[in-house]
């Protein structure tokens, strides 16, 4: 028999134990450099109720600590372990995946891994009856409704905007009512308003809950004030950072408000049109109109940035333009070669490797010069191992690669289409890969985004906020900004 929370706590439910313990933790991966440890020599404790933020740069091990704390790094990727995890007072391999199921949940940066049917609301129902019979359907109406996601559930998971999956995704992690809750980038794809907010409120409703949290998060800065200790991993070792540099850190971010450019005036010197949108309308099959009436010019050179809620149809336009859907009214003229990198960047890459990648968008263009110009780019940004697997990065690895490789392949007179292009990014790597979008001045960009914080990357742009289907300038840039001094407290 499956014991309950209380019975696993050695002592009795009244002694004080931590609820997640490690001790001397290393991890490797096979197939991997002789030496080369993920995670060395973890050691680290979190009390029950407690709630755990976990900062560090992109491919420092986040994901792998994830991994190895719910035991499917060893048995799912094949990774050599090393020492001893504790989870509910009991050791990982004392637990059955009954128990590892009551005990802990992961929210993955990626949510549509949990989900095996194409209607999100089939496969909740299916979870929730292995776990409680008769009792399903009132499982997943509780959590779809402390999620918000009741009108949503319902529908398929391809018309589903990926801030709307993560939250239907969180949903389905508390099914099982656990109590550690561990979210892998929680804030990727959510937007600032109803996403983030949503976010801050699932936080204080687990709070009041008695859940212990961990959350692996790049875009930390909105969570400062609801965590109570903060970790740094940097080189496969973790450093709780000091309440002195938490403070530092919420004092070093701010609110900015600027103004924005013209709508459709170009911002370069060049009157040579790449796009044109006249009236454009979409909507899938029968349902309701997703983008209604929207105009846009873009000229060489020019930087559009777009802006909008999660669920507004940010990713219907980008596949618009790219020429993946056809408006069901309205006109797309492309004067020139697009390039379009999706908001699942695995979608993008084609090749076995980093080298191949780079050599094959180059194959229709001056070669050696692309070559070139492309490897240094990547040498810029830590890409240094070129035989390595893209699948084998993190996903702010892989997103950045995306990136990199479609302004190296169209550099010149084209346009590229940036679906999120700063997910999996800490705030240091955005503005590294914004300065280095701005250095191919002749190429034309449109970026979409679902938070303002990383607006003001881009000072020369022409911002847009899609809402409601209708596409407008977006008057001031209202955003959390943040101190380069001070958040090179928490780099690697």
């Amino acid at each position: 028999m499956t014991r309950g929370l209380a019975e696993m706590r050695q002592g009795g439910p009244d002694v004080v134990k931590p609820i997640v313990k490690v001790n001397g933790l290393w991890l490797r991966y096979r197939g991997s450099k002789q030496g080369n440890w993920v995670l060395r020599s973890l050691n680290f404790e979190v009390q029950e109720r407690e709630t755990v933020l976990v900062v560090g740069a992109s491919g420092s091990g986040k994901t792998s600590l994830i991994r190895a704390l719910t035991g499917v790094a060893q048995a799912v990727f094949g990774a050599e372990v090393r020492g001893e995890v504790e989870l509910c007072f009991r050791k990982l391999d004392e637990l059955s995946t009954y128990d590892i199921q009551k005990c802990v949940q992961v929210v993955n940066q990626d949510p549509y891994t949990h989900f095996l049917e194409p209607i999100p609301l089939d496969d909740m129902l299916s979870y929730a009856e292995r776990l409680y019979g008769s009792g399903a359907e009132e499982a997943v109406e509780r959590v779809s409704k402390l999620l918000g996601v009741e009108g949503v559930v319902s529908k398929p998971i391809i018309a589903l905007s990926g801030g709307q999956l993560k939250r239907v995704a969180i949903a389905k992690a508390l099914i099982p009512n656990p109590a550690i809750l561990i979210f892998d980038e929680p804030l990727m794809w959510l937007d600032d308003v109803t996403g983030v907010e949503m976010f801050k409120t699932v936080l204080k409703i687990l709070n009041s809950m008695g859940k212990t949290i961990i959350i692996v998060e790049h875009r930390f800065l909105h969570l400062l004030d609801f965590v109570d200790s903060v970790y740094r991993l940097s080189q496969g070792t973790l450093v709780k950072v000091s309440e002195s540099d938490v403070t530092k850190l919420r004092q070093g971010s701010g609110r900015v408000a600027e103004g924005v450019q013209g709508p459709n005036a170009p911002q370069s010197n060049s009157h040579k049109e790449v796009l044109r949108l006249d009236d454009v309308w979409f909507r899938y099959e029968e349902g309701w109109w997703v983008l209604r009436g929207v105009n846009l010019r873009v000229h060489q050179g020019d930087t559009v940035v777009i802006y909008g809620p999660n669920g507004a149809g940010k990713t219907t336009l980008l596949r618009i333009l790219a020429g993946v859907l056809k408006p069901t009214k309205g006109f797309v003229k492309r004067f020139s070669k697009v390039m379009y990198v999706p908001q699942i960047p695995y979608l993008f890459l084609t090749e076995e490797s980093i080298e191949k990648e780079v050599r094959e968008l180059c194959s229709s263009r001056i070669r050696e010069e692309c070559f070139s110009r492309g490897f240094e780019l990547l040498k810029r940004f830590g890409y240094n191992d070129l035989d390595r697997l893209p699948l084998h990065l993190s996903w702010g690895q892989v997103t950045r690669l995306a990136t990199l490789l479609s302004i190296n392949a169209i550099s010149g007179a084209g346009l590229i289409l940036l679906d999120e292009p700063f997910t999996g990014s800490t705030y240091l790597e955005a503005a590294a890969l914004a300065e280095t979008l701005d250095i191919f001045t002749d190429t034309a960009k449109i970026i979409v985004l679902s938070s303002k914080d990383y607006v003001s990357l881009f000072p020369r742009a022409r911002v847009y906020m899609l809402s409601n289907g209708t596409l407008s300038p977006l008057a001031h840039r209202n955003a959390i900004m943040f101190s380069k001094a001070v958040y090179e407290l928490m780099a690697p």
